[in-house]
């Protein structure tokens, strides 16, 4: 098998890919009312006594350690209300991004400021799968009653894991989805509840560091950049979290082994990029070439025969910007947890 047909063979795959659950959104309804919203009436029902996080909103920012100089992004600003308290505790030595997929938002937010007097907050429309904010600029991502509103999870928070800087961390404000104890509101408007957006904001890269109990109806929860490897450099990730990832499209399964290895048998849902290709391809030929064929917006899982070969392929897909993640388990071992063999 040539060089030029193993592309092929990507290309063809990653088209396929591409019709699969995560690249429609998780939710698609949940963003309805900020199409073209009335800022007045948000503003009212935002900025108003009775809102949990309004009534501690002193609590949920000094929860947050601002100081002096800070860069912050309050994704999903809304109205605004945590950004107008974040700026000048930052001062303006440091800067606030105020994030909002509703346009109406961001310069309600921007007109209030510059009413107000404060000149480090600048505002930024993102997209239903970008938060659009620039790489290694940012130290804390604030997200307030805002993360549910996420179409694209993993694609939105890989967005901020790039723009946040080595030592960035995000702090999550969100409601308690409990059955039988949680508002009917909240049941019906939440797609899922705490543990299942700790686990995707985790798996987007993340780990938590702390969590403070204040709130009674949601939770404030603090994370930090993390590699997710063990100490042999192999992804933390579960079988289990691999298969899912992979049936639901937020992941990609590549083959690093060589092209005789893969035709005497290889995984249905993998796709081959043997390493030899990787580590003699020139390097303009091989970012151009995979470029085209595997997507920077997923996860990128590869095995091999043992787990070594893995290993070997990572920096090199690093360089390119992958989100990859080496198992340590082999052709064989997935086989045995399940993985379907091709045809």
């Amino acid at each position: 098998m040539k060089t030029s047909f193993i592309l092929q063979v990507l290309a063809i795959a990653v088209v396929a890919s591409n019709c699969v659950a995560q690249d429609k959104s998780v939710n698609p309804e949940i963003n309805k009312s900020f199409v073209k919203p009335d800022v007045s009436t948000f503003v009212e029902r935002f900025e108003k006594e009775g809102r949990e996080v309004y009534d501690h909103r002193e609590e949920i920012v000094e929860a947050c350690q601002l100081k002096p100089g800070m860069v912050v992004a309050d994704i999903g600003a809304g109205t605004g209300l945590f950004t107008r308290m974040i700026a000048p505790r930052v001062t303006e030595r440091g800067q606030v991004f105020a994030v909002d997929i509703a346009k109406e938002f961001v310069a309600h937010v921007e007109k209030v400021c510059q009413d107000e007097g404060i000149k480090n907050v600048k505002g930024v429309v993102c997209t239903s799968e970008s938060a659009e904010l620039p790489a290694d600029s940012v130290d804390l991502a604030f997200i307030c009653d805002a993360y549910h509103h996420f179409e694209f999870p993993y694609k939105t928070m890989r967005s901020i894991y790039h723009a946040l800087k080595p030592d960035g961390q995000v702090v999550l404000v969100d409601f308690d989805r409990i059955e039988g104890q949680s508002s009917d509101w909240i049941l019906s408007h939440l797609r899922a509840g705490k543990a299942t957006f700790v686990k995707e904001i985790e798996l987007a890269g993340f780990e938590v560091v702390e969590e403070r109990d204040f709130l009674a109806t949601s939770y404030w929860i603090r994370f930090k950049k993390s590699e997710r490897k063990t100490d042999s450099k192999h992804t933390t990730d579960s079988v289990d979290d691999v298969k899912r990832l992979v049936a639901d499209g937020t992941a990609k399964l590549i083959d690093v082994r060589e092209e005789g290895e893969w035709d005497a048998g290889h995984l249905a849902a993998a796709v081959l990029v043997p390493l030899s290709m990787l580590r003699n391809l020139p390097a303009d030929q091989l970012k151009t070439k995979l470029a085209a064929e595997l997507p920077k917006d997923k996860i990128i899982y590869s095995h091999c025969r043992s787990g070594g070969r893995v290993l070997a392929a990572t920096p090199i897909l690093e360089q390119l910007g992958y989100d990859v993640r080496p198992l340590a388990l082999g052709y064989a071992a997935l086989v045995d947890e399940g993985f379907e063999k091709a045809e």
